[in-house]
């Protein structure tokens, strides 16, 4: 038994006075409550004997006067308690369903308001009432009642368990920022019942998601009741995040392929939870459609037939996916698609040397990139005076130490970028490039460097 219960238990018939504001229940339903409980309400204070009064809650927002009275029944014995944890035991007490019930039937918003504010309530409970508000038709920050009503949200679910920047709570994009990395699928189930908050995007942005709508979409947490809702406003943009991603059924993907634009194939091409039967039809969409699905599609045994004859085979090169048919892929001969695959890093060392007792040095370059070649075969292309190889060196990370330092040591501009993004590269050779302008970006995003700057910083 709680302390508050005990406590209720063993006062019956005697007060419990509140003192301070209290704004997450009206003095009814605080009367209504107590006196449920078998104790009397009360919110001021005569100077009426200590002993009629049971218990003493306790707003952080007292008066002078209240204040005082506080002191006087505390040296008098009387139990005081904070307003917050009495309220979470009236909430705990609360049967959610009638909750929700008596709202629905009274459409009551003030109370509704009120009980937003409500910390105590679980997130189930919270997100149930949550979708009963009314917005008004007007957006989240539009008036001071819906701004209210967004900071409670944010400030329940805007990264619960991790840092947060206090001052994200009132930014207009941390809603944003819920739907894009919550993985509760109530969470964004709900944030569908809000106004359609819309940031602005640049026009090299278009494909990114640029309201609440399409950043749901694309968050892989969505659930069933969601993706339904989402299919059901029939917007394109909706349909392009949607159908990359990989939450969506395989019968909804075959609805999203039906109304499908050309942005829409393409992003169905991309998700890796695409089905056979779309696999196969998206095959005879645009090049670019079909040369996404060779490029980031896993490639089964039944898709290998479907397409080792097709006119984009090469771009299965590329593809990580291909464990499964790569002795297939070998087996057809075909140089453009070998020199794909002499680069793909799913490649074993021993099928690397098969391609190259194929084709010799024709495709040093090639071989030259893949950090899985190895070190002797590196060295020997190092030998070879061809500007392309020394490239393909200077990028992988697996090139020998050695050979990295006699590239940087050359102070070759045509080498210098490569050299700047690998992180391999000894730390003294990257400070030297952060003197080129033009290296400073390529620079900022490689990890060695980074991390060296932050340590320097004391980061």
């Amino acid at each position: 038994m709680s302390k508050i219960a005990k406590i209720i238990e063993n006062n019956p018939n005697k007060y419990i006075l509140f003192l301070g504001r209290v704004t997450n229940f009206t003095d009814e339903e605080l009367r209504h409550f107590v006196e449920a409980e078998g104790m009397k309400y009360a919110n001021s204070y005569q100077g009426e004997d200590p002993n009629t009064i049971g218990l003493l809650v306790l707003s952080s927002m007292l008066s002078p006067l209240e204040e005082q009275i506080s002191y006087d029944l505390y040296d008098a014995g009387v139990q005081d308690l904070s307003l917050g944890a009495f309220e979470s035991y009236l909430t705990e007490q609360i049967k959610p369903n009638t909750l929700l019930m008596s709202l629905k039937l009274s459409n009551d918003q003030s109370r509704l308001r009120r009980l937003l504010q409500n910390e105590a309530f679980s997130n189930e409970v919270y997100l149930k009432l949550f979708k009963m508000f009314d917005w008004g038709g007007e957006g989240i920050y539009e008036n001071d009642t819906n701004r209210d009503m967004t900071i409670a949200f944010v400030k329940r679910f805007y990264r619960p368990d991790g840092f947060r920047d206090p001052a994200m709570i009132y930014a207009p994009t941390t809603v944003m920022n819920i739907a894009q990395e919550s993985r509760d699928p109530l969470v964004l189930e709900a944030i569908l019942t809000m106004p359609n908050h819309t940031i602005k995007v640049s026009r090299y942005e278009q494909h990114r998601p640029k309201n609440l709508r399409e950043t749901v979409a694309f968050n892989e947490a969505i659930n069933r009741e969601t993706v339904r809702r989402l299919m059901g406003y029939n917007d394109t943009q909706i349909d392009y995040f949607l159908a990359g991603n990989p939450a969506v059924s395989s019968q909804e993907q075959k609805i999203l392929y039906r109304r499908a634009t050309p942005e829409v194939r393409l992003m169905l091409a991309h998700n890796p939870t695409l089905s056979d039967a779309l696999f196969e039809e998206l095959l005879g969409s645009e090049d670019e459609v079909v040369q996404s699905l060779l490029r980031y599609q896993t490639i089964t045994p039944t898709r290998f037939e479907w397409i080792k004859e097709n006119p984009h085979l090469i771009y299965v090169g590329k593809n990580p996916e291909i464990g499964a048919v790569l002795d297939r892929l070998m087996a057809l001969h075909y140089e453009p698609l070998d020199r794909e695959l002499a680069t793909n890093d799913g490649l074993l060392v021993e099928q690397l040397e098969i391609l190259y007792s194929r084709y010799g040095n024709l495709i040093a370059k090639e071989l030259a990139l893949n950090p899985n070649t190895r070190a002797e075969l590196l060295a020997e292309f190092y030998a070879q005076p061809s500007i392309e190889i020394l490239k393909a060196l200077a990028s992988n990370p697996q090139t020998p130490t050695e050979i990295l330092e006699a590239l940087c040591q050359r102070q070759d501009r045509a080498l210098n970028p490569y050299l700047a993004a690998n992180p391999s590269v000894d730390i003294q050779y990257l400070r030297a490039f952060q003197l080129d302008p033009s290296l400073v970006r390529i620079l900022a995003n490689n990890p060695t460097y980074a991390n060296a700057v932050l340590q320097g910083l004391g980061l």
